[in-house]
């Protein structure tokens, strides 16, 4: 228990440490097996936080081999538990096929679920799939616009909240 916590203290002040860098990149440089060990400890417990990152790893082959089906059990288990992150990340998976058939359909239903919580990625990812109209889903500038224009709002409260 004792190196769980070290090394989520570890993992933290690297996190926090860094201004730019995304979480998983920092993981791709810091001893991300070690970190692993310690995010499935707390996703076996019930983190959803570490149910998402556990995910994630899986999904992108941090610390652990890529497995679309680990990394879809974990997603998934947060997602249901409301994680933005972990919806968009369910909704890229379908949208990708990875694991799961590839479904449009339901790609969106997690991207409005992760959008409507903030998350800029599944609102872009929206705004393309109502650009384009793709597999079930019909072309819809509105709507494309409407999820481009929550993008340009939450760059804006970000760029707001980096000039404090």
């Amino acid at each position: 228990m004792k190196k769980v916590i070290s090394l989520l203290l570890f993992s933290a002040s690297m996190l926090f440490s860094q201004n730019n860098m995304d979480a998983l990149e920092i993981l791709k440089n810091e001893q991300p097996s070690a970190t692993y060990e310690a995010f499935f400890e707390l996703a076996k417990s019930g983190d959803v936080d570490a149910q998402t990152l556990v995910g994630e790893m899986y999904l992108d082959g941090i610390g652990v081999k890529t497995d679309y089906e680990k990394a879809f059990f974990w997603l998934s288990k947060a997602a249901q538990r409301e994680d933005s992150q972990a919806q968009y990340l369910v909704g890229y998976m379908y949208e990708n096929g990875l694991y799961v058939a590839k479904d449009i359909v339901s790609a969106v239903k997690w991207y409005k679920k992760a959008a409507l919580r903030g998350d800029v990625m599944a609102q872009y990812n929206l705004a393309l799939i109502y650009k384009d109209g793709r597999d079930g889903i019909q072309k819809n500038m509105k709507e494309a616009f409407k999820w481009l224009k929550m993008v340009e709002e939450e760059e804006e409260k970000i760029t707001k909240i980096a000039m404090k």
